[in-house]
Protein backbone atom coordinates (compact mmCIF):
# COMPACT_ATOMS: atom_id res chain seq x y z
CA UNK A 1 0.00 0.00 0.00
CA UNK A 2 1.04 3.51 -1.09
CA UNK A 3 1.19 6.07 1.76
CA UNK A 4 -0.38 9.50 2.16
CA UNK A 5 1.58 12.21 -0.25
CA UNK A 6 2.45 15.06 2.30
CA UNK A 7 0.47 17.22 -0.29
CA UNK A 8 -3.03 15.51 0.29
CA UNK A 9 -2.56 14.78 4.29
CA UNK A 10 -3.92 18.13 4.92
CA UNK A 11 -6.95 17.82 2.44
CA UNK A 12 -7.87 14.34 4.00
CA UNK A 13 -7.97 15.74 7.58
CA UNK A 14 -10.05 18.88 6.19
CA UNK A 15 -12.49 16.50 4.64
CA UNK A 16 -12.48 14.40 7.37
CA UNK A 17 -13.32 16.84 10.28
CA UNK A 18 -15.64 18.54 8.07
CA UNK A 19 -17.61 14.85 7.77
CA UNK A 20 -17.53 14.33 11.32
CA UNK A 21 -19.33 17.88 12.35
CA UNK A 22 -21.70 17.66 10.05
CA UNK A 23 -22.61 14.54 10.98
CA UNK A 24 -22.57 15.88 14.90
CA UNK A 25 -24.88 18.66 14.00
CA UNK A 26 -27.17 15.94 11.61
CA UNK A 27 -27.57 13.74 14.97
CA UNK A 28 -28.44 16.89 17.43
CA UNK A 29 -30.98 18.05 14.73
CA UNK A 30 -32.55 14.71 14.56
CA UNK A 31 -32.49 14.33 18.47
CA UNK A 32 -33.49 17.81 19.73
CA UNK A 33 -36.54 18.05 21.66
CA UNK A 34 -39.52 19.47 20.06
CA UNK A 35 -40.44 23.33 20.98
CA UNK A 36 -43.60 23.34 22.47
CA UNK A 37 -46.25 25.74 21.82
CA UNK A 38 -47.53 28.42 23.92
CA UNK A 39 -50.62 27.16 26.05
CA UNK A 40 -53.66 28.61 25.17
CA UNK A 41 -57.27 28.05 27.14
CA UNK A 42 -59.16 24.94 26.76
CA UNK A 43 -61.55 26.11 23.85
CA UNK A 44 -58.23 27.09 21.77
CA UNK A 45 -59.11 30.93 21.88
CA UNK A 46 -56.48 33.08 22.35
CA UNK A 47 -55.56 34.73 26.06
CA UNK A 48 -56.73 38.21 26.29
CA UNK A 49 -53.17 39.56 27.66
CA UNK A 50 -53.44 43.78 29.29
CA UNK A 51 -51.39 45.95 27.05
CA UNK A 52 -51.29 43.84 24.56
CA UNK A 53 -52.13 45.49 21.34
CA UNK A 54 -53.49 43.78 18.51
CA UNK A 55 -53.61 42.93 14.59
CA UNK A 56 -56.73 41.36 14.39
CA UNK A 57 -59.29 40.89 17.03
CA UNK A 58 -62.69 38.85 16.89
CA UNK A 59 -64.56 42.37 16.71
CA UNK A 60 -62.21 45.14 14.76
CA UNK A 61 -62.66 48.78 15.84
CA UNK A 62 -64.89 50.55 13.88
CA UNK A 63 -65.68 54.50 13.11
CA UNK A 64 -69.25 55.90 14.39
CA UNK A 65 -71.33 54.56 11.50
CA UNK A 66 -69.20 51.65 10.46
CA UNK A 67 -67.64 51.05 7.68
CA UNK A 68 -64.89 48.96 8.56
CA UNK A 69 -61.29 49.44 6.83
CA UNK A 70 -62.37 51.35 3.56
CA UNK A 71 -64.55 53.72 6.21
CA UNK A 72 -61.14 54.37 7.80
CA UNK A 73 -58.91 54.83 4.73
CA UNK A 74 -62.11 57.23 3.14
CA UNK A 75 -61.52 59.12 6.67
CA UNK A 76 -58.10 60.13 6.55
CA UNK A 77 -58.05 60.66 2.84
CA UNK A 78 -60.67 63.15 3.13
CA UNK A 79 -59.14 65.16 6.05
CA UNK A 80 -55.59 65.33 3.83
CA UNK A 81 -54.87 68.50 3.09
CA UNK A 82 -52.15 68.60 -0.73
CA UNK A 83 -49.50 70.97 0.60
CA UNK A 84 -48.23 73.52 -1.27
CA UNK A 85 -44.49 72.29 -1.75
CA UNK A 86 -46.02 69.06 -2.85
CA UNK A 87 -48.03 70.07 -5.81
CA UNK A 88 -44.86 72.32 -6.33
CA UNK A 89 -42.84 69.34 -6.96
CA UNK A 90 -45.45 67.25 -8.46
CA UNK A 91 -45.47 64.65 -5.90
CA UNK A 92 -47.44 61.95 -5.85
CA UNK A 93 -47.36 58.00 -4.12
CA UNK A 94 -48.36 56.33 -1.10
CA UNK A 95 -47.61 57.21 2.03
CA UNK A 96 -48.36 54.27 4.76
CA UNK A 97 -49.04 55.31 8.28
CA UNK A 98 -49.55 52.83 11.55
CA UNK A 99 -51.58 53.77 14.54
CA UNK A 100 -53.30 51.87 17.62
CA UNK A 101 -56.76 52.47 18.57
CA UNK A 102 -56.81 52.29 22.51
CA UNK A 103 -59.27 50.38 24.21
CA UNK A 104 -60.65 53.73 24.60
CA UNK A 105 -61.58 54.35 21.41
CA UNK A 106 -59.03 56.98 20.82
CA UNK A 107 -56.12 57.22 18.52
CA UNK A 108 -52.45 57.01 19.49
CA UNK A 109 -48.98 56.51 18.85
CA UNK A 110 -49.19 57.20 15.35
CA UNK A 111 -46.22 57.21 12.62
CA UNK A 112 -45.08 57.12 9.31
CA UNK A 113 -44.12 54.04 8.48
CA UNK A 114 -43.27 55.04 4.85
CA UNK A 115 -43.59 58.32 3.54
CA UNK A 116 -42.73 60.45 -0.02
CA UNK A 117 -41.50 63.48 1.78
CA UNK A 118 -42.37 67.37 0.40
CA UNK A 119 -44.89 67.70 3.44
CA UNK A 120 -47.32 64.96 2.35
CA UNK A 121 -45.96 62.78 5.72
CA UNK A 122 -46.78 65.48 7.97
CA UNK A 123 -50.45 65.82 6.55
CA UNK A 124 -51.56 62.38 6.72
CA UNK A 125 -50.24 62.23 10.60
CA UNK A 126 -52.45 65.52 10.66
CA UNK A 127 -55.35 63.99 9.47
CA UNK A 128 -55.41 60.80 11.76
CA UNK A 129 -55.14 63.27 14.66
CA UNK A 130 -58.10 64.49 13.05
CA UNK A 131 -60.42 60.65 13.30
CA UNK A 132 -62.94 60.46 15.69
CA UNK A 133 -63.10 58.11 18.33
CA UNK A 134 -63.63 54.61 17.50
CA UNK A 135 -65.99 51.79 19.04
CA UNK A 136 -63.00 49.84 20.40
CA UNK A 137 -62.11 46.75 18.57
CA UNK A 138 -62.75 43.36 21.52
CA UNK A 139 -61.32 39.83 21.63
CA UNK A 140 -63.56 37.62 23.19
CA UNK A 141 -65.61 40.38 24.93
CA UNK A 142 -62.69 42.76 26.31
CA UNK A 143 -62.10 45.64 24.73
CA UNK A 144 -58.49 45.87 23.37
CA UNK A 145 -56.19 48.01 21.42
CA UNK A 146 -55.70 47.49 17.80
CA UNK A 147 -52.61 48.37 15.65
CA UNK A 148 -53.30 49.91 11.93
CA UNK A 149 -51.52 50.77 9.21
CA UNK A 150 -53.42 52.38 6.07
CA UNK A 151 -51.90 53.64 2.22
CA UNK A 152 -53.13 56.94 2.02
CA UNK A 153 -52.75 58.16 -1.86
CA UNK A 154 -51.21 61.55 -3.25
CA UNK A 155 -52.71 61.53 -6.50
CA UNK A 156 -52.31 65.13 -8.55
CA UNK A 157 -55.70 65.34 -10.68
CA UNK A 158 -55.90 67.41 -13.60
CA UNK A 159 -59.25 69.14 -14.75
CA UNK A 160 -61.25 67.94 -17.56
CA UNK A 161 -60.23 70.74 -20.50
CA UNK A 162 -62.70 73.40 -20.88
CA UNK A 163 -65.55 73.04 -23.72
CA UNK A 164 -65.07 75.64 -26.57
Amino acid sequence: MMPCSPVFLPRILSLATAFFFVGIGFATAQTAAPVPEPAKPGNGQEVVIDGKVYTYVEQMPQLPGGGGNRAIVNAIQANVKYPAEALKHAAQGRVFVSFTIGEDGLVRDSKIVKGIGWGCDEAVLEAVKQLPQFTPGTQQGRPVSVSFTVPVTFQITMPPPARK
